[in-house]
């Protein structure tokens, strides 16, 4: 029972994101970042465009996906930006519940990207401090909002246009 429900919060929460951000605020042929699991509502309740499309895979897609991953690790704005201009992506949709997980979780998606990006040493050394991504961009400091500009938030998920 709990499962269904969390499920059908989701749901909900994906249908108010796709009405409110994908009617008229975005333009039609916009690109759209963010997690496989995500994107897949997106693009079934959407149809828009993704820059890494959840229902197919290869190698090409798995790069894809792990560079479009940036947005949850320990990057600076700059080099997020460049990896999404690069993809042609409009928009990315960040995730609180991928977000904030605690940075030391191992298998916290951000922890993953910080492994991969070198940032933890392969014997679980200290880790490498600096914010995530995902989490400073809420503050809209200047580095920030040079790149990204908010366009949509709630409990569960923060959209920012791509400058």
């Amino acid at each position: 029972m709990k499962w269904r429900k969390i499920s059908l919060k989701k749901r909900v929460s994906v249908k108010l994101a796709s009405s409110a951000l994908f009617s008229k605020e975005t333009p039609e042929g916009a690109a759209f970042a963010g997690s496989m699991q995500l994107l897949a509502g997106v693009k079934l309740c959407t149809g828009r465009h993704l820059t890494n499309h959840p229902h197919f895979e290869d190698k090409w897609l798995r790069e894809r996906t792990r560079q479009v991953y940036q947005i949850y690790g320990r990057r600076q704005p700059a080099d997020v930006h460049k990896i999404l201009t690069e993809m042609g992506a409009s928009y990315i949709i960040l995730e609180n519940s991928i977000c904030y997980v605690p940075s030391d979780d191992p298998c916290g998606l951000g922890h993953l990207v910080d492994m991969d990006n070198g940032y933890y040493a392969p014997s679980g050394g200290a880790p490498m401090t600096g914010p995530k991504f995902c989490d400073e961009i809420r503050h809209g400091n200047p580095p920030y909002r040079r790149y990204f500009k908010p366009v949509f938030n709630n409990r569960t998920f923060r959209v920012y246009r791509v400058l």
